[in-house]
């Protein structure tokens, strides 16, 4: 008895039926992968802590809830508190300009024009941003709290579904906590230096409240999305405006090297000190992960390339 047609054909039938399904599932979760990825992160930093609290709690998601409430306190209002601080730097700054356009040289006032309209443009992106970014951060905490309540039966499904050997698949696992862990260590060791270096500079240019400012500076460099160009470069512009060139010439220059250069120099060189990890998968992976991910492309950028260097030495060694 001859088989029927289509049970010739199913096996090609499901792949492809699987392939469409499997493109719709992108398509729906495309634009929360960084959400997803920062939960990931956020989930295995704070696991320690969460299971310290499950010993009193008893309750996994009691645990879970309260470890997301806290969260949210403790990233949210320092996140606010900085915009709003860049807003009203902006408008302060763009009511100087306006104050002094009259008496500046065209081709100057032109440039100041130009540089204001960008900071004040970038500080209302910020605030324009926000129903989005409550969006992402209700998705992540959402994430965040099931990731915690049932990560170690996640963590043991996925092992499960990686096709490689338990070697490698412990490399992977060992990976990712290095990177995390380096990263993390990265941040806030470099948003300390940065903030003291900035508090310094602030001080010598003569710019006033130095050390509230350097510890913006250090919150800016450890949370993400928001650079710390949006400080000094207003604060630089600002002492042009009022006449003090060395101090504004100075500043900005300060900022370009010392603040916003010398961070990418120290995070590179204390996350490759820390995770092992060669600096050019660390520069290939940082730059290139921020510009696809973001700022969680911090972690994922290097870690996905070494989890490729895996897969290749798995199927190598395998063959």
């Amino acid at each position: 008895m001859k088989d029927h047609p289509l049970k010739k054909y199913s096996k090609y039938l499901f792949l492809g039926v699987f392939l469409i399904i499997t493109i719709l599932a992108f398509l729906i979760v495309k634009s929360f992968v960084t959400s997803l990825l920062t939960s990931i992160v956020l989930s295995y930093l704070i696991y320690p802590i969460y299971k310290r609290l499950n010993k009193y709690v008893k309750n996994n998601s009691i645990s879970a809830l309260i470890m997301v409430i806290l969260l949210i306190i403790i990233l949210v209002i320092p996140t606010f508190f900085i915009i709003n601080s860049i807003f009203k730097e902006s408008l302060l700054i763009y009511n100087y300009i306006k104050s002094f356009e009259l008496s500046l040289d065209p081709s100057i006032s032109n440039a100041l024009n130009k540089a204001t309209q960008y900071i004040v443009t970038e500080a209302s992106n910020l605030v324009i941003s926000i129903p989005k970014f409550i969006l992402h951060a209700f998705i992540t905490m959402f994430l965040f709290y099931y990731f915690l309540r049932d990560g170690e039966t996640l963590i043991q499904n996925i092992k499960h579904l990686i096709p490689m050997t338990e070697k490698h698949k412990e490399h992977v696992i060992n990976e990712f906590k290095n990177v995390t862990n380096a990263m993390v260590y990265g941040l806030i060791l470099v948003g300390l230096i940065e903030g003291v270096i900035s508090a310094f500079g602030f001080y010598f240019f003569n710019v006033s409240s130095p050390l509230f400012w350097g510890i913006i500076i250090t919150i800016l460099t450890i949370l993400p999305g928001i650079g710390t160009s949006l400080i000094w470069a207003p604060a630089g512009i600002i002492k042009l405006l009022q006449g003090e060139l060395f101090n504004g010439i100075g500043l900005l220059i300060y900022g370009l090297i010392l603040i916003s250069g010398l961070e990418t120099i120290l995070r590179a060189k204390f996350i490759e000190d820390k995770s092992k990890i060669h600096p050019a998968l660390i520069v290939l992976g940082v730059f290139g992960g921020v510009k696809i991910l973001g700022f969680i492309g911090l972690f994922f950028g290097p870690l996905i390339l070494i989890i490729f260097i895996t897969f290749l030495k798995s199927i190598l060694i395998e063959k």
